[in-house]
């Protein structure tokens, strides 16, 4: 993969996951209270409404535990039943909801009891304005999944949600950031093997950069020769320009999960999300702050940031130092590596200041373990 190719390559990549985990809602209301929620939700995903109070005073919502909040609707033989569930892992206290403020209320420990079935839900809260009662409300459906969210599910989301139950389960103080390191370090031995082919090709890519930047001077104005003269060179050399994204590529997903993980919640886990053999397990006895410090299920936008940024700078170096030595005099590689050792490390530390901690620090230890691997290689004589 070119120089250019890499950093359009990473923006890309980074812009994707930050869509996706940041999806932004452009529906504009004026009513003294909004209520917000996905419209359509799959059986099974937590549902979650958001309250806005753009009155000009506080908002109270008493909290009637063990019964759900607010008030729940299914539309059934053509009108609204209300309906109800009871969860022990309610909190009591009534939420306040400061004027011009929004809270977003879960359902996850009444997940079960409200939206078992599919079909039409309403929500609503009725609410004394200036000495005015009002109801106000959100419909939302709850569909079956499609067959892309059952891939997604089945097959990446409940597979690291549990394997980190599991580790959970084991560390001391089932503690949330030692399950996460040795998560780390199980994904990490499995792509231990794509993840050196990645590194060795990035490393022999580095060694025919001169002769491709010769080649780049050489038949500058004919595309098609220069083309043809590169594909030779990287077969001879066996150059696979395009190895190096694929463990990059894996990473993606295993961040999206993860950082549903901890967004969802570990105080109130869905059952259905859990493997038969874990549902045993108390998850209210997760431990979420790492040694004290850092409380990975919220987001750090300062120290993890940092240390996470340093330490993509020092694996960048590690990656692509020894290219801006070699290359030579008017090459454009030592630019555009210069750019990625300094442009990486800013990208990836505001990547960690905008998300939990825990995708951060899943990071910062996936690093960690890359820099090993990258000496390993450098140090190699092929």
């Amino acid at each position: 993969m070119s120089k250019y190719s890499r950093i359009i390559f990473f923006v890309l990549a980074f812009l994707l996951v930050w869509s996706f985990l940041n999806p932004k809602n452009s529906t504009k209301n004026t009513d003294d209270v909004i209520l917000e929620a996905k419209s359509k939700i799959a059986i099974g995903s937590p549902v979650v409404i958001t309250v806005k109070n753009n009155s000009g005073s506080d908002l109270t919502i008493p909290v009637n535990c063990p019964k759900n909040p607010l008030i729940v609707e299914r539309y059934m033989n053509g009108e609204w039943s209300p309906i109800g569930a009871e969860s022990s892992a309610c909190k009591a206290e009534d939420i306040t909801i400061a004027a011009g403020k929004k809270q977003q209320l879960s359902y996850t420990p009444w997940n079960q009891g409200l939206f078992d079935e599919i079909g039409r839900y309403r929500i609503s809260l009725e609410q004394t304005i200036d000495e005015k009662t009002k109801s106000y409300a959100k419909e939302l459906e709850i569909t079956s999944p499609g067959i892309f969210r059952t891939l997604w599910s089945e097959g990446l989301y409940k597979p690291i949600f549990n394997t980190l139950i599991f580790l959970i389960s084991f560390m001391p103080n089932h503690s949330l950031g030692l399950a996460i390191i040795m998560l780390t370090f199980i994904i990490k031995l499995i792509l231990l093997a794509p993840n050196h082919k990645a590194l060795k090709a990035q490393k022999a890519m580095q060694k025919v950069q001169p002769q491709l930047d010769a080649l780049k001077k050489k038949y500058k104005e004919n595309p098609q020769k220069l083309a043809e003269e590169t594909m030779n060179i990287w077969k001879k050399y066996k150059v696979n320009p395009m190895s190096s994204c694929l463990p990059m590529l894996i990473q993606f997903p295993v961040l999206i999960a993860l950082f549903y993980v901890v967004k969802n919640g570990l105080d109130f886990i869905n059952p259905q999300f859990l493997y038969s053999s874990l549902q045993g397990f108390d998850t209210s006895l997760i431990n979420p702050v790492f040694l004290g410090l850092i409380d990975l299920t919220k987001v750090n936008i300062l120290a993890l940031p940092i240390i996470v940024g340093l330490l993509q700078f020092g694996q960048m170096r590690l990656t692509l130092g020894k290219g801006i030595k070699s290359a030579p005099e008017g090459s454009p590689a030592p630019m555009m590596n210069k750019t990625m050792i300094y442009f990486m490390p800013i990208l990836i530390a505001f990547f960690t200041a905008s998300l939990p901690a825990a995708v951060g620090f899943y990071w910062g230890a996936s690093t960690i373990f890359g820099i090993g691997q990258q000496i390993i290689v450098n140090r190699s004589k092929d």
